[in-house]
């Protein structure tokens, strides 16, 4: 991949954080899912969509996305934190 795409990437991430934090989830949930497209090894991209999910209720796709951060990061502390929190639901 080149240094464009990851720009573009970093670029969906920051946009999907602002949709997020404005309540905007089909938005975020839009511009995580792009991110990924263009950078699949970035777990940001998977632990946001998981917060997405985990915004609408959508706790399964949650667990799949905070449990796919940690396969790319085992050491992704916040993605462990809401996984566990998750878990026994």
């Amino acid at each position: 991949m080149d240094k464009k795409e990851v720009k573009k990437a970093e670029d969906y991430l920051d946009l999907g954080k602002l949709y997020f934090l404005n309540q905007r989830y089909e938005e975020a949930l839009s511009a995580f899912k792009k991110a990924i497209e263009l950078e699949p090894e970035n777990p940001q991209g998977y632990y946001n969509l998981g917060l997405v999910y985990e915004g609408k209720n959508l706790l399964l796709e949650a667990k799949e996305m905070f449990t796919k951060t940690l396969e790319l990061d085992p050491k992704f502390k916040p993605a462990e934190e809401h996984l566990s929190k998750l878990v026994g639901i």
